[in-house]
């Protein structure tokens, strides 16, 4: 019989992840990942550790949770080290019960190791949810599942003195502004969406209640995307301490031949670069076929860099279709 960790890895920045999660990481046999994983992260697991993806997307799951459940399972039923790799805590809507549970039920052992939630990281955006005699509570909450009771809450009331954190809200942030309205809550209540917060492609729109649905279309924010209600909201409008790093916002798709080391990668995200690499020649690494497949599409918003001639031939004589623009 083997072991199953269920870890957060935290909001993205990959220097998140918890010391825990990292020692899990190093002697996992298997990870099974999630869509919303620092792909950074998957370096930490030895080289003979097999990669499944189980991202789900809004409408395309790659499996259903059920599916999900059943993998882990089936694997920690072997005797192997299984580490369920999830976005941010996966105690906070990663439904890290169900996965403990269906373990329970079949007899397998786990452990949960919690990770930095999106809630604490809009610090990268700027602020903090809770600030003394500004916002003293903080509502965690979701509308994707039931709309109807997230309606139910004291929603203007909270955010008078307080934070509405809401995740996964995007597809309904029309709806959820109303909902507030509806309670009477001041149409000019502060408002912050950040989307792939603590990442170098972090964006943000700090608004209103009653302009955030039209700002978030202009700029064309999408999931995944932190909504935040309540007046500490408005400290979003300065740059952030993480926007204002050398190198933020740069997107680097870094094309190595020779394999770097997990603190080679955080040098580059320490200065808020969106950092990804990509292996060619000795340091090619099949496992990360499948990853840099979904990651293509993406490559045109990535500036190229080589680490040497070697490992640009090398990059350059690769099938088509990576839609890639160098530099």
């Amino acid at each position: 019989m083997g072991k199953v960790y269920l870890v957060g890895a935290g909001p993205g920045d990959p220097g998140l992840i918890t010391y825990k999660g990292v020692q899990a990481l190093k002697k996992a046999d298997v990870v099974v990942y999630d869509r919303l994983v620092n792909p950074l992260l998957l370096y930490l697991a030895p080289k003979k550790a097999v990669l499944h993806y189980v991202g789900k997307a809004p409408q395309r799951h790659t499996l259903t949770q059920e599916q999900i459940n059943q993998k882990l399972v089936d694997l920690g039923s072997q005797d192997l080290t299984v580490v369920r790799l999830k976005g941010g805590d996966p105690s906070i809507f990663g439904r890290v019960g169900e996965e403990a549970a269906t373990l329970t039920a079949a007899g397998v052992p786990f452990e949960i190791i919690p990770g930095i939630t999106s809630a604490s990281a809009t610090v990268y955006a700027g602020f903090s949810v809770t600030e003394r005699f500004v916002s003293e509570k903080c509502l965690i909450c979701t509308p994707t599942a039931k709309l109807v009771e997230f309606a139910k809450e004291p929603l203007a009331k909270i955010s008078q003195g307080g934070s509405v954190v809401i995740y996964m809200g995007m597809e309904r942030l029309a709806e959820v502004c109303q909902h507030f309205l509806a309670q009477e809550a001041d149409p000019n209540l502060p408002v912050a969406v950040i989307q792939w917060e603590s990442w170098g492609r972090q964006e943000k729109v700090v608004a209103t209640l009653a302009t955030v649905v039209a700002k978030v279309a202009q700029k064309e924010l999408q999931n995944p995307a932190l909504v935040v209600v309540g007046p500490v909201a408005k400290n979003g409008e300065a740059p952030s301490w993480f926007e204002q790093l050398p190198d933020f916002g740069k997107r680097l798709l870094y094309v190595t031949d020779k394999e770097l080391s997990f603190d080679d990668m955080l040098h580059y995200t320490s200065k808020g670069v969106d950092f990804y690499p990509y292996y060619v020649g000795q340091a090619y690494d099949q496992r990360f076929d499948d990853l840099h497949e979904r990651m293509a599409l993406d490559f045109k918003h990535y500036q190229v860099e080589y680490a040497s001639a070697e490992a640009k031939t090398a990059f350059e004589s690769l099938p088509g279709g990576l839609n890639h623009e160098g530099n």
